[in-house]
């Protein structure tokens, strides 16, 4: 991972007050670079999601005896940390660093998994001999884990161009996934996996039907939905 460092700011000045951007790297006081970068900005309810830590010494001299506090809020859990000998304490994981030489940089990967939806801030203290050297925050948008919120009732396969198949709205952006109709008496009378809106009953007679729809999301988030389903000719 490569770095562009601005200005450097000698640790005995005082803290400044910045705009934090999401996921930027802060560097307001000390020769110490610190910085948090993911690959995405939000994820849905439920996924897990992964990021990096970097401390990287400007200094002339070794920095001693400092730590990381990454703060877990309610409804974020830790899955993992590459760093060793990471703690918890009090819902924030602490990553001790005894020794970081001149020139050098210290960095790990760190996954959450998101269980709520809205925004979830998220805050990094780096610690030097006990005091708050930086402090960064970054905001995360969880989306609902229903990704498809229209529901569908009817439809009339009778070969006028109108209504003819069986439409989930939104489903064409979720190809990993997997439908199952049943009649009245529970039998299954059509499945297919990848459904594309594309089912025009068959030959099947008029009625009610019930459908069982799943959808495979990233990091085995499964999703199911099911409803009736009236087809008329």
């Amino acid at each position: 991972m490569k770095y562009s460092f601005p200005k450097v700011y000698k640790r005995r000045e005082p803290l400044s007050a910045f705009a934090l951007l999401f996921f930027a790297p802060l560097v307001f006081a000390g020769e110490v670079d610190f910085a948090v970068s993911a690959s995405k900005t939000e994820i849905r309810q439920g996924e897990e999601l992964t990021y990096n830590v970097s401390v990287y010494n400007r200094d002339a001299t070794a920095l001693e005896n400092i730590h990381i506090a990454d703060s877990m809020p309610k409804g974020v859990t830790l899955v993992s940390c590459s760093a060793t000998g990471y703690t918890m304490d009090n819902r924030s994981m602490i990553v001790k660093i005894p020794c970081l030489p001149a020139g050098e940089e210290h960095s790990f990967d760190v996954t959450v998994r998101i269980d709520r939806r809205g925004s979830v801030v998220k805050t990094l203290q780096l610690h030097e001999n006990g005091a708050v050297l930086k402090t960064t925050s970054h905001k995360i948008n969880v989306l609902s884990n229903n990704v498809l919120t229209n529901s569908v009732n009817m439809f009339t396969p009778n070969g006028d161009g109108v209504n003819d198949y069986f439409e989930i709205p939104g489903l064409l952006s979720y190809p990993n996934n997997e439908l199952l109709v049943f009649n009245r008496y529970s039998d299954m009378v059509y499945q297919k996996r990848s459904y594309a809106n594309d089912w025009n009953g068959d030959n099947l007679p008029d009625g009610n039907y019930y459908y069982l729809l799943t959808i495979y999301l990233d990091s085995n988030v499964v999703q199911k939905y099911n409803g009736f389903i009236g087809l008329k000719r």
